[in-house]
């Protein structure tokens, strides 16, 4: 009897701490068709050579999308230069042959920066000084390498310009050269010009 009483006590005093005892948090469980799989879930913070390369990524396409920018704008104003240049080529031709006379503004005469003033006006409406020395001053000073057909060719000398014409691609101009001549193409004569766009 005394056998029997001392393992019921023991059983009862297990049952009790089984009960008192706290429950384990079990691990989060995903459960599919095939197998029981234990999941983990992370929010860890990029690293700073993440974050350095993400810094290198955006600076380059900012880079690209200003690039892209600039050229858009130098197409528009190339197509734009090209477009006046023929314009300003169609009234200049259009006076071939009038003659040179000192002091002519008009197509009963011209010299050399009163047929300039003239082309300006009529082909892109633009209102250029009398004298050559003042036309150069005008407009937008342009490389002689990259000179387009419509651009003003001053010629210099010791003592500034002495004379102006209008280039016409292929190294020649238009002009209104000197008494006893009228307007005609010729080929730029010397290498002491400057160029002007307007």
């Amino acid at each position: 009897m005394r056998h029997v009483a001392t393992m019921l006590a023991a059983s009862v005093a297990a049952s009790v701490l089984s009960l008192a005892a706290p429950a384990q948090a079990a691990p989060s469980t995903v459960t599919t068709g095939v197998a029981t799989t234990s999941v983990a879930t992370t929010n860890a913070a990029p690293t700073a050579a993440q974050l350095r390369k993400q810094r290198i990524i955006k600076k380059k396409a900012a880079i690209k999308k200003k690039r892209a920018i600039v050229a858009k704008k130098k197409a528009i104003k190339k197509k734009r230069a090209i477009k006046r240049g023929k314009k300003i080529m169609r009234v200049a031709s259009k006076y071939r042959g009038t003659p040179y006379r000192w002091g002519g503004t008009s197509p009963s005469g011209f010299d050399c920066s009163g047929y300039v003033k003239y082309v300006a006006k009529k082909s892109v409406k633009k209102n250029m000084p009398r004298i050559a020395g003042a036309q150069m001053s005008k407009g937008k000073k342009i490389a002689k390498s990259k000179k387009r057909k419509g651009d003003l060719i001053g010629f210099y000398n010791g003592s500034g310009v002495y004379h102006i014409g209008i280039y016409a691609g292929g190294g020649k101009i238009w002009h209104s050269p000197r008494p006893g001549k009228s307007v005609e193409k010729v080929k730029i004569w010397t290498s002491g010009y400057k160029v002007r766009r307007i």
